[in-house]
């Protein structure tokens, strides 16, 4: 990890009003631990956060060994990803394991860095999953405003389960900004959604490929043994599924394929 980037970043922090101090400099007793911070941040109000600047994609398992070992002191964890590891803005689709348990832990956003020539630019990716079950759509906020820091514990039931320690550096000003925002993301793809069939948009198109779960563009009979292999699983008549989430991803399912199969014109 570049100390220049590292540098830039606990800048960012120690002019915050809430920070006491930010150091990239560790102590004896952090060079010990099996994850070790790029950057360490105290409050006024004596809490600790330990920031981890990520250039590569991690294991779930790294993710969750951060946080179990820092919660387990009450210290803070702060993931920031390179934002060329995330996906484009105005993305839909799925997100990788490890993204999916970022968005979960940060209530459905992801904070990331993106350092060109020097310059240093705070992104939040924020995320919105469709009616479609782990389809993502994604959006980009690139002016991120680092001007607040708390520890929060939180507890997890889904994802990356268990209770962690974790910073926050929204401000409420920013969350009500983004709640309106995602709003207006989930009117936005109702809307398409309601496009006529019989003249889908390629996002339309793509959105169909992924609830068949295979690669967008795959060709017919690569569709047709995604579709079989869902419908076994999903038909009511023998889904091991709740009936009512059987159904209704078995209809999502069939729509999907008839709507490739119309696009394409396959018989």
């Amino acid at each position: 990890m570049s100390r220049a980037l590292a540098e830039a970043i606990r800048l960012r922090f120690a002019n915050v009003q809430d920070v006491k101090f930010a150091s990239t400099r560790l102590d004896a007793s952090l060079t010990s631990l099996a994850h070790e911070p790029n950057i360490v941040v105290e409050t006024w109000m004596n809490s600790r956060l330990y920031v981890y600047l990520v250039n590569s994609a991690p294991k779930s398992r790294a993710l969750k060994a951060v946080l179990k070992q820092n919660s387990s002191a009450s210290i803070g964890s702060l993931f920031l990803i390179d934002r060329s590891l995330l996906p484009a803005d105005g993305y839909c689709g799925k997100l990788p394991v490890w993204q999916d348990d970022l968005r979960a832990l940060n209530l459905g956003a992801i904070h990331a860095f993106d350092w060109s020539e020097g310059e240093l630019r705070l992104i939040q990716v924020n995320t919105d999953e469709t009616p479609q079950r782990s389809i993502f759509t994604v959006w980009h906020t690139r002016d991120f405003p680092l001007d607040t820091l708390a520890v929060r514990r939180r507890d997890y039931q889904t994802n990356i389960r268990g209770s962690w320690a974790v910073g926050d550096i929204t401000s409420p000003q920013f969350k009500r900004r983004i709640s309106d925002e995602r709003a207006q993301q989930r009117f936005h793809y109702r809307t398409r959604r309601t496009e006529a069939l019989d003249a889908p948009s390629e996002g339309q198109i793509s959105a169909a490929y992924l609830a068949l779960e295979i690669e967008v563009g795959a060709g017919q009979e690569a569709v047709k043994e995604a579709f079989r292999k869902l419908a076994r699983q999903y038909h009511p008549d023998v889904s091991q599924h709740e009936t009512g989430e059987a159904e209704r991803r078995f209809k999502e399912v069939k729509s999907a394929y008839d709507q490739i199969k119309s696009h394409r014109r396959w018989s």
